[in-house]
């Protein structure tokens, strides 16, 4: 690429980007208000069990429109996202900004457990043989912060350690066949984000595609890694859903290259323009039966593409993005970062959700931040001890005030190349810090770990009688 391409670009115009302290009027009231859904679990993403049934194929070069190598959106690209939902940005990041993360990943607990050796690809072939298997969240005891609450000698009765732990910085998984390591730690260390989503250049393209204000990324997903698997075992297969999150914006970047067949972020587009109609509200995803029909219709009728690229290439989604890890028959490591953008505007509440005792099921709170459980079980509703956690890998963890109805036209709010880029991205205090939660590491944590431990729920709401509990928001304080 010359001096006038895409790197160039964003580092000319990096100091452009600013903080803005004005901040537009945020209460999405058009439309008519709806009621607050019910509780549902924050980690569960949005499915049927219907397969897939189309294989995927792999994004090429020369089916992006002009302009990929560009910062900005050409014609093409905006009719490409209005109508498919997504863009690719080619050497949008250089690569140089990678490798001091890419050189800590091989000193992470996981890799050293499995003994991995950045020599010996042999070596990357199924490691979850070699993890632990008690504790799919980490490879350290569960980790409750700090605090002392609650110790294993004060257990209370019909509490279970799954549901006594925090959220640790390592989620090792089988995913259908493959292993994959989820490095959740890495995701709010803050040079780690500067080089990812608060690089200069993915902030220009949020604001080009979301429209300002955006708020400015303070953590992200973190690393996902998808290894080889064992060719004696099942083939790689997809598992197509859609997440239930307030993510408005999906980023995809790739730390390395990624070439076909080898699990790269698999992506349905249009998908977004299917099940936007059918949710209950524009910006909160409620899904209806209708949605249902549809993920069915996705799942079975939708090309689905495979994100194929260099290092440094990113994919922009729209936030409800039916998606899949890549189906992984190569031998090569697929590491990507997977990230959150969404506009600022007033929220309610925080996704939060509270562990179940004596078999119980566990419960969230709905958009009003009300707990309600049940009163004909040996789970005691006034139990203000019981451990809650939140999605915390989450930068996107707080719903929006607003409750409108889906509109005619789903892109109405968005820029899609209106408006020039002004550099409006806003420093909105991370939910952490407005909920006063442990997050980031301390003390002898390493870098790269952290993570939210879970904290008892009478700390974040308060107690109004028949298994009623209404958490305190501090959504909007800031503002």
């Amino acid at each position: 690429m010359d001096d006038h391409g895409i790197e160039s670009i964003c580092s000319r115009r990096g100091p452009s980007i600013s903080e803005t302290s004005t901040i537009v009027d945020l209460n999405d009231t058009s439309g008519v208000q709806q009621p607050v859904p019910p509780s549902r679990d924050p980690e569960a993403a949005f499915g049927t069990k219907q397969p897939p049934v189309l294989s995927p194929r792999s994004s090429r070069l020369d089916a992006d429109p002009p302009g990929a190598e560009r910062l900005g959106l050409s014609p093409e690209e905006v009719i490409q996202f209005r109508e498919q939902g997504y863009v690719i940005k080619r050497g949008l990041i250089s690569t140089d900004e990678f490798q001091p993360f890419l050189n800590l990943w091989w000193q992470q607990p996981p890799v050293i457990a499995a003994k991995m050796a950045s020599t010996d690809p042999d070596s990357w072939v199924s490691p979850g043989d070699r993890w632990p298997k008690e504790n799919r969240w980490g490879l350290a005891k569960n980790w409750m912060g700090r605090r002392s609450w609650p110790t294993p000698e004060q257990e209370r009765k019909g509490a279970s350690v799954g549901e006594r732990v925090g959220r640790l910085p390592h989620k090792l998984t089988r995913d259908m066949s493959n292993d994959v390591w989820r490095w959740h730690g890495i995701g709010h260390d803050p040079a780690f984000v500067a080089a990812t989503s608060a690089h200069p250049c993915v902030l220009n393209m949020a604001e080009a595609l979301l429209g300002g204000p955006v708020k400015r990324p303070r953590r992200n997903r973190g690393i996902y890694a998808i290894f080889p698997r064992d060719p004696t075992g099942p083939a790689s297969k997809l598992g197509p859903h859609m997440d239930q999150s307030m993510t408005e914006l999906i980023v995809i970047t790739y730390l390395q290259d990624v070439e076909p067949g080898s699990g790269g972020y698999t992506f349905y587009p249009t998908s977004p323009q299917l099940l936007y109609p059918t949710s209950e509200q524009a910006l909160n995803w409620v899904a209806t039966d209708k949605s249902k029909d549809v993920m069915d219709h996705v799942k079975t009728s939708v090309q689905p593409i495979e994100f194929t690229g260099k290092a440094g290439d990113v994919l922009f989604c729209h936030g409800w993005m039916v998606h899949s890890a890549g189906i992984h028959e190569s031998d090569k490591i697929r590491m990507a970062v997977v990230q959150d953008f969404n506009k600022v505007r007033r929220r309610s509440h925080m996704r939060w959700t509270a562990a179940g005792k004596h078999g119980a099921e566990r419960i969230s709170c709905d958009m009003d931040g009300v707990f309600t459980f049940p009163l004909d079980n040996d789970d005691d509703p006034a139990d203000g001890d019981r451990e809650v956690t939140n999605q915390w890998i989450m930068d996107s963890n707080e719903f929006v005030q607003s409750r409108h109805a889906p509109l005619d036209d789903m892109f109405a709010e968005w820029n899609l190349g209106h408006r020039a880029i002004e550099g409006r991205v806003v420093d909105e205090p991370a939910w952490w810090e407005k909920y006063g939660l442990p997050l980031l590491p301390t003390g002898s944590v390493p870098r790269g770990g952290g993570g939210t431990p879970a904290v008892p729920l009478a700390k974040i709401a308060q107690y109004q009688g028949k298994g009623r509990w209404k958490v305190d928001s501090r959504a909007n304080d800031w503002m």
